[in-house]
């Protein structure tokens, strides 16, 4: 397999792109998910919602 400089690059470009595509839309929407947990809690005071806030 002969890979030159460019290819290489555009593989490192790609793995790259995948690991940003991937984990920057999980993290931001998993706050958000847990934000609205933990104002369910406050607002019911049931130990349920917090208890699904420590994952």
């Amino acid at each position: 397999m002969d890979l030159d400089i460019v290819e290489l690059s555009r593989l490192q470009f790609a793995m790259t792109a995948l690991y940003h595509f991937l984990f920057v839309p999980l993290t931001l929407g998993l706050s958000i998910i847990v934000a609205i947990m933990e104002t369910v809690y406050v607002m019911t005071n049931r130990p349920i919602w917090r208890q699904m806030t420590k994952f």
